[in-house]
């Protein structure tokens, strides 16, 4: 937790509710630790963040395997062959798009540990 509470540059505002009795339950963990609510959820959401992008990871890859169910099947591009490489395409992109998050990610979270 000793990188959490420390205003950077490439800070965001958050504002949120929650229920009182996860709001009390977090105000006493973070007087236990001698800082302020805002340090202890930064640390929570952070270390969540990995898993979160896992997951999003993986329904995306559920998705595109979804998608790769509704492919025509055979050697052939179907009926259609524009609509065909239009889907493939498609899929293409959203592969792209969950590699270079997880890329990114992993980038962020090798830096994490090595600091």
């Amino acid at each position: 937790m000793d990188r959490t509470g420390k205003k950077t540059s490439d800070m965001r505002h958050v504002s949120f509710r929650m229920p009182a009795e996860v709001h009390r339950d977090y105000v006493d963990v973070a007087q236990s630790r001698g800082v302020d609510l805002s340090a202890v959820l930064n640390w929570v959401l952070t270390e969540m963040q990995p898993v979160l992008l896992l997951r999003r990871a993986e329904h995306g890859a559920a998705m595109l395997r979804a998608v790769g169910v509704n492919m025509p099947q055979g050697t052939g591009a179907g009926s259609n062959p524009q609509e065909t490489l239009a889907r493939v395409e498609q899929v293409i992109c959203q592969l792209q798009d969950v590699a270079s998050k997880l890329a990114m990610q992993m980038g962020i979270a090798q830096r994490r540990t090595a600091a």
